[in-house]
């Protein structure tokens, strides 16, 4: 399936921005370069999330699992076009299901292992799947059959280790002649860098989750610009620290693994000290990490002095807005580089690299303001975009320093839109055909060029805990059914660990009583993520609202400081 904006997609092609690559053919040629080579690595605590052995395998021992995987998914009648909800952790077997799927032309869509049947049902009904792709373990518990009842129209299901109902991947052997037959119909029914490669789910800035299609060729320019950040260069070790679904794992990490033909270490769930040790043991290059994380060990330098962290050449890091303190103390106490990077699913791509900013204080709180006219920056992604800063008043753009605005973006690595969703496209991109990220950035007014954007917040919104996104106004939805609650609104509020928690503001009925359990048992029995449950409850006599009744988030947030 091809996207839809034709003119769009022979503008780029002309401009040279989008080629014919693909996620298979730059395997293919990893392949064909480097075949015995060490290519793709476990988490090293893949026996307590999986029950089984790591795992450490060469380009041509997943190319072997990428024509098992893509025959067992022939075999099924698995066809181009159609889409597979992948559930899955960072274990080898993920990057092999995408290679499978993508020289299939099979849609990928992949959701967090924290979903729930709740989020799940919302998604089949979404895109109409025709299979599920999971796990029969993972960390102690049945994972792939609790949900085996949702997909109840008939999807294919497949498994990695015995699961009742589904085709066990590493299992399954196919006959020769259907191997062939399944090489035949992959090279007569060739993929396209303009065909959709994968849906990720994003809360974007429209409240409740939405499908973000993106073709290989949305995903190659964020890929190079992540190259760029890292210094990337050839046979290099990557360390994946983020679940493998969204812009930061598969531009940064996945694509950005075969670029440049090198070595893809996993990891998953987050474990620091596993981060570490993997770090010095696999002799990563480079990897991300949240700024939580990179404060908290500054302020803990015996961790850091028991860790040989010197094969790094740099960190990204992004999520939050930077410490000046941090980035700079890692820079000149411990010659690290921390790169500040700032993304989304939708395509939006702000990157401070050092070879652009090499003062650490002002690569923490400055984006390079890629694709203004008269401004010139080395990563390649600055070519291919184009933004703007609009009043959210007044909508009029901004040229003044330190007058906050929405961040408006277009170009080469923009999508063109959520997967079935017409009225939210209508509002999130402009008459221009600009995406508006639902952020607010200043210009700067630490130079005379006006060079630099400022993170200044969010227009909307949404909860960013622990790196995942979660919408207030989903959450207001499922419970403004509680019988005890007249009004509800939940709210994000700071924390030093994860970013932000989540909190419960409610007007509940007159004489009536209401604990933070009773909101998280009610939560519970709709059988949503773990990780959107409120972890705070505040109950006031009336929510603060604007004039025409809208409920005024940022002054809950007071509520638990």
């Amino acid at each position: 399936m091809i996207l839809t904006n034709k003119k769009r997609i022979e503008d780029f092609i002309k401009k040279g921005w989008w080629g014919e690559d693909t996620l298979y053919s730059l395997f293919q040629e990893a392949l064909s370069a480097c075949g015995d080579q060490e290519a793709l690595v476990d988490p090293e605590n893949r026996f307590v999330i999986t029950g089984d052995d790591p795992k450490r395998l060469s380009f041509n021992e997943i190319n072997g699992l990428v024509e098992s995987y893509a025959t067992t998914f022939y075999e099924q009648g698995l066809r181009k076009d159609d889409i597979a909800i992948i559930q899955l952790p960072n274990v080898v077997e993920l990057p092999i299901v995408y290679l499978a799927l993508s020289k299939l032309g099979i849609i990928c869509s992949p959701i967090p292992m924290q979903y729930g049947a709740y989020e799940i049902t919302n998604i089949i009904h979404e895109t109409n799947p025709k299979a599920f792709i999971s796990i029969a373990t993972f960390s102690g518990t049945d994972h792939a059959k609790q949900f085996s009842s949702v997909f109840n129209n008939s999807e294919l299901k497949f498994s990695l280790g015995e699961v009742d109902g589904f085709i066990d991947l590493n299992a399954s052997k196919s006959e020769i002649g259907i191997m062939e037959a399944q090489q035949l119909h992959a090279k007569d029914n060739p993929i396209t860098a303009d065909d959709i490669f994968t849906i990720c789910w994003t809360s974007g800035t429209t409240g409740t989750p939405k499908g973000v299609p993106r073709s290989h060729n949305l995903w190659l320019p964020m890929a190079k610009a992540a190259a760029f950040v890292s210094e990337t260069e050839e046979g290099d070790t990557l360390l994946n620290p983020f679940p493998m679904i969204n812009m930061a794992s598969i531009g940064g990490f996945l694509f950005n693994w075969l670029l440049c033909k090198g070595k893809l270490v996993q990891h998953h769930p987050f474990d620091l000290n596993v981060f570490l040790t993997q770090i010095s043991t696999e002799s990563v290059k480079y990897t991300i990490a949240p700024p939580a994380i990179m404060n908290m060990l500054l302020n803990n330098p015996a961790i850091l002095d028991q860790q040989d962290l010197s094969s790094l050449r740099c960190i990204g890091c992004g999520g939050a807005p930077l410490s000046e303190w941090m980035v700079e103390t890692f820079q000149k106490k411990y010659d690290l580089t921390v790169q500040n990077i700032f993304g989304s699913n939708e395509g939006a791509s702000l990157l401070s690299a050092r070879n652009e900013i090499e003062d650490p204080s002002l690569r923490a709180k400055y984006f390079p303001r890629f694709g203004v006219d008269g401004l010139d920056w080395s990563n390649p992604v600055s070519k291919l975009v184009k933004t703007k800063l609009v009043s959210v008043e007044t909508n009029e753009e901004i040229f003044e320093p330190e007058k906050p605005g929405e961040l408006l973006i277009s170009g080469a690595t923009v999508f063109d839109g959520y997967w079935n969703a017409p009225d939210a496209n209508e509002e999130v991109f402009d008459e221009d055909g600009y995406f508006r990220t639902g952020d607010l950035f200043e210009i700067s007014p630490d130079d005379t060029q006006k060079k630099y954007y400022k993170f200044c917040g969010r227009c909307k919104d949404l909860i960013i805990r622990g790196g995942m996104n979660i919408s207030p106004e989903e959450l207001d939805n499922l419970l403004s059914s509680h019988p005890k609650m007249l009004e509800v609104a939940v709210t994000g509020y700071d924390d030093e660990i994860l970013g932000e928690k989540v909190g419960v503001v409610a007007v509940v009925a007159e004489g009536e009583t209401l604990t933070l359990d009773e909101v998280n048992d009610f939560l519970k029995d709709k059988q949503i993520a773990k990780y959107k449950m409120p972890e705070d409850l505040r109950v006031i006599d009336v929510l603060p609202k604007n004039p025409v009744g809208k409920v005024l988030r940022r002054e809950l947030k007071d509520l638990f400081n």
